[in-house]
């Protein structure tokens, strides 16, 4: 995996790297996570004979640039991140696959750009992007990054993996609390194929889906239920989601 990165349209260093050959594959991690996440799991490796797979970092993660500034994570600013990156691997036109944070922004790419033409969105609802559970985490996210308490045993290391996770914690914070104002996404703004894949233990996603599903006839976007899955699940079962997806990405236009 060999590190590429731009500077976006505000100056922001956005990393990724590029592997395959094919139509473009943009790939989003979800929060706490990073680009390297979907090659630690093996999507990467899957995808790579039938696409050029793009897994960016998104600003404040990763090797990205790091910012505690809520302003600096607009929708907006985002969505020019990617652009930048697709215009730098030379693509008019690329499909997203985001699961969780990347979900959440692979739909407002969907619903703005013509550039995207099909979307993966994984264990997210739609509407809002900050729903009433997820309102409630940022606040527990905020108290408890106000207030750390070391977890670790007395004179233990922190391990390399925690601590660059804990360096992250700002940005994730400024991002989580930015996503409050980002405008609402409904199936019917999606220009292009959708799929929103969920666990029936994913209880926001799953919940929307549930009360919402018959509002998707003649939208673009189609459900996939995976019984059993949780969040954490619905990127980490690759054998699980994996031909779901990749079927759809595949399938002809």
């Amino acid at each position: 995996m060999s590190t590429q990165s731009i500077r976006s349209a505000d100056g922001t260093k956005i990393a990724y790297d590029v592997t395959g050959q094919g139509p473009a594959l943009m790939l989003l991690h979800g929060a706490g996570k990073t680009r390297k996440d979907w090659h630690a799991v093996g999507y990467v490796e899957r995808l790579r004979t039938d696409f050029t797979v793009i897994a960016v970092d998104i600003r404040g993660s990763g090797e990205s640039g790091l910012s505690d500034n809520c302003a600096d994570y607009t929708i907006s600013a985002i969505h020019q991140d990617l652009e930048a990156v697709a215009d730098a691997c030379r693509v008019s036109h690329f499909a997203i696959w985001g699961y969780s944070l990347g979900g959440h922004i692979a739909r407002y790419a969907g619903s703005t750009s013509d550039r995207v033409t099909a979307m993966a969105v994984i264990g997210i609802p739609f509407g809002r992007a900050v729903d009433e559970q997820f309102d409630q985490f940022i606040d527990r996210f905020a108290e408890k990054y106000a207030n750390p308490r070391s977890t670790a045993p007395p004179g233990k290391v922190p391990s390399k993996k925690n601590s660059v996770i804990k360096a992250q914690m700002p940005a994730l914070l400024a991002c989580f609390q930015a996503m409050r104002s980002w405008p609402r996404v409904e199936p019917q703004d999606v220009r292009c194929p959708t799929l929103l894949l969920v666990g029936t233990k994913d209880t926001s996603a799953m919940g929307w889906v549930q009360s919402n599903g018959p509002t998707l006839r003649g939208t673009a976007v189609s459900a996939e239920v995976i019984e059993g899955m949780n969040h954490q699940q619905e990127f980490s079962q690759i054998d699980r989601v994996y031909p779901i997806v990749s079927a759809f990405l595949k399938s002809p236009r």
